[in-house]
C-alpha cells in the first residue's frame, strides 16, 4: 500500500507543482478512476486454490470459499479484510498511474537534451 500510495502522491505532486498543464491533471484523475475500476475488476476474479477451496481477489485475497456438502460457503477472510481491499485499490491505481509517473519524472530530463 505504501508503494502504491507513494507512486500516486509523487505523481500528483509533480503534476500539480511541476508546471504541467491542465491536460496532465485531467489525465491524472482519469488514470486514477481507471485504476479504481481495475482494482474492483481484479477483486472480482475467482479462482480455485484446491478442489474444495476458492479465493476472490488478485493480487491480494479479499474473500474465500469452502466446499461443504456439495455447496460453496463463501465469506470474508477475517477481521483484517479491509487491508487486502485497500492494498488491491492501491495496486490498481499504481499500475494505471505508472506510465504517467514515468513521463512526469522523465519530462524535465528530456527537455534538457
Amino acid at each position: 500500500m505504501l508503494l502504491g500510495g507513494g507512486i500516486v502522491a509523487g505523481t500528483y505532486l509533480r503534476v500539480t507543482r511541476g508546471g504541467f498543464g491542465k491536460r496532465w491533471r485531467v489525465c491524472f484523475f482519469l488514470l486514477a478512476i481507471a485504476g479504481i475500476a481495475l482494482a474492483f475488476r481484479l477483486m472480482a476474479i475467482r479462482y480455485l486454490e484446491s478442489p474444495t477451496e476458492r479465493a476472490y481477489g488478485v493480487p491480494f485475497v479479499i474473500a474465500g470459499g469452502l466446499l461443504e456438502h456439495g455447496r460453496w460457503a463463501d465469506g470474508g477472510v477475517g477481521l483484517y479484510m479491509p487491508l487486502p481491499f485497500f492494498a488491491d485499490i492501491a495496486f490498481g491505481v499504481a499500475v494505471c498511474m505508472a506510465p504517467l509517473a514515468i513521463l512526469t519524472f522523465l519530462r524535465p530530463h528530456i527537455a534538457r537534451l
